[in-house]
C-alpha cells in the first residue's frame, strides 16, 4: 500500500467512522444528562460511553499510524506502539542487514503490531523478541514472548485470521507453538 493510499484511508476513517463515534458519544452524553434517565440506565450508559471513548482513541491511533507509517522504521514503529499502549514490556529486535521489499516489510510490521497487542492483552509477557534473518533460500521472521502461553482455540479470532491472511499475501508459512513459558510465531518466506 502506498503512502497516498494510507493517507486516503486515514482521511476516510477520520471523516467517517471517527466522526460517527464522536456523534454517538455526544448522544450518550445527552442521555446521561437527561433528568428523566433512570439511575440503572445511567450506569449502563456510562459503561457504553467508556467503550465508545476507547474506540475513538483506537481509531485516532490508527489514523495517526496510517499517516506516519513511512516516517518510522520497523523498530521505531513498534516502540511507538508500546509507548502508545503505555507498556513496560522489554522489546528486543534482532534484524540482519539485508534488503526487504516494502510490501513484505509493511506486512511484517502489521503482523508484529497485532502480535504485540495480543501479547500485551492476553499473555502477561515481560519480554518480547522479534528476529528477522535470511538464509540462502528463505527469510525467517520469529516472534517470541515469555508470557503464560495460550490455549489453542477451535476457531481463531480476527487478529490471528488477519495474521494468517497477511502471511498468505506474502507467500509466508506461519507456524505457532505455545507453552507455559510463552508463545512463538514463525513465518518462513521464500527469498
Amino acid at each position: 500500500m502506498t503512502q497516498r493510499e494510507r493517507v486516503k484511508i486515514a482521511q476516510e476513517l477520520h471523516d467517517g467512522i471517527a466522526q460517527d463515534l464522536v456523534g454517538l458519544s455526544y448522544s450518550l452524553d445527552l442521555l446521561l444528562a437527561a433528568p428523566e434517565t433512570p439511575s440503572v440506565t445511567r450506569i449502563e450508559l456510562r459503561t457504553i460511553l467508556f467503550k465508545v471513548s476507547a474506540l475513538i482513541e483506537s481509531v485516532r491511533a490508527e489514523i495517526f499510524n496510517l499517516r506516519a507509517q513511512e516516517l518510522l522504521s520497523f523498530e521505531q514503529s513498534l516502540r511507538a506502539l508500546l509507548l502508545e499502549l503505555r507498556s513496560t514490556v522489554e522489546l528486543k529486535i534482532a534484524r540482519e542487514d539485508f534488503a526487504i521489499s516494502a510490501h513484505i516489510e509493511e506486512e511484517l510490521l502489521a503482523i508484529s503490531r497485532e502480535l504485540l497487542r495480543n501479547s500485551l492483552k492476553h499473555s502477561g509477557a515481560s519480554v518480547i523478541e522479534i528476529s528477522i534473518s535470511k538464509s540462502e533460500n528463505s527469510m525467517q521472521y520469529i516472534y517470541r514472548d515469555n508470557g503464560k502461553g495460550m490455549n489453542t482455540p477451535k476457531s481463531a479470532g480476527f487478529g490471528i485470521r488477519g495474521i494468517q491472511e497477511r502471511c498468505s499475501a506474502i507467500n509466508g508459512a506461519l507456524t505457532t507453538s505455545s507453552s507455559s513459558q510463552g508463545t512463538n510465531y514463525s513465518i518462513t518466506l521464500p527469498s
